[in-house]
C-alpha cells in the first residue's frame, strides 16, 4: 500500500478551523483506508511524503496544489520504496486534489517503476469525485503496469464509515 495523504504531509500551523474547512487529523481519510487495506491483505504500508510539507491551512494547501498542477510540478519526495521488485501488486491511495491526482503522487509513480505490476487505486474526494485523477495516473504509469478498472472511491465525509464498502471492494478483487 503506497498512499499520499495530506495528514502525513502537513505542517500544523496554529489552530485549524474544522467548521470552516477540512481539518488535518491523523491518520487522514486516505491513511485510514490504507490501514484497513493493510489489515485485510497483510501488505506493507508506505506513506508518500514530500520534502517540503504542505500547509495545514486548507486554502493555502489548495493554492499550492493548484500552482503545482498548473506548473506540472513534481514535488521532491523524502524517500522511495525499497525493493519494489519484491511486490507484484500495489494498492495506490490518494485524495483528489484540484480535480486530479496530487502531483506528489505523480512524483512517486515516476520515481518508482511499477512495470509489470497490478495496480489498484483507492481515493478519497470531495464533490469532484475521481475527476481526472485516474487519467493523470494512467499517463505516468509504465505501459506494462496493469491498472485495474475497479477503483475504490469514497466521499471524504463518508470515509470514516466506509470500512465495509472497502472490504467488499477487496473481496471483489479477490483479496
Amino acid at each position: 500500500m503506497a498512499y499520499f495523504s495530506w495528514a502525513d504531509n502537513a505542517v500544523l500551523e496554529g489552530e485549524v478551523d474544522v467548521m470552516a474547512s477540512p481539518s488535518v487529523t491523523m491518520p487522514g481519510h486516505v491513511g485510514q483506508l490504507a490501514r484497513w487495506i493493510q489489515e485485510e491483505t497483510g501488505g506493507d504500508l508506505f506513506s508518500i511524503q514530500v520534502v517540503e510539507p504542505y500547509s495545514s491551512d486548507w486554502d493555502a494547501c489548495l493554492e499550492r496544489a493548484n500552482r503545482e498542477r498548473a506548473e506540472n510540478a513534481r514535488p521532491a519526495l523524502t524517500e522511495n520504496v525499497e525493493n519494489l521488485k519484491a511486490y507484484d501488486t500495489v494498492f495506490l491511495g490518494y485524495p483528489n486534489w484540484w480535480y486530479g491526482a496530487p502531483m506528489a503522487l505523480l512524483s512517486f509513480l515516476e520515481e518508482n517503476d511499477l512495470s509489470g505490476k497490478e495496480v489498484y487505486l483507492f481515493c478519497s474526494h470531495g464533490t469532484g469525485g475521481l475527476a481526472g485523477s485516474v487519467e493523470d495516473i494512467r499517463q505516468v504509469l509504465p505501459a506494462s503496469a496493469q491498472l485495474s478498472q475497479e477503483v475504490f472511491d469514497v466521499y471524504e465525509e463518508e470515509a470514516a464509515s466506509s470500512r465495509q464498502a472497502l472490504l467488499d471492494w477487496l473481496d471483489r478483487l479477490g483479496y
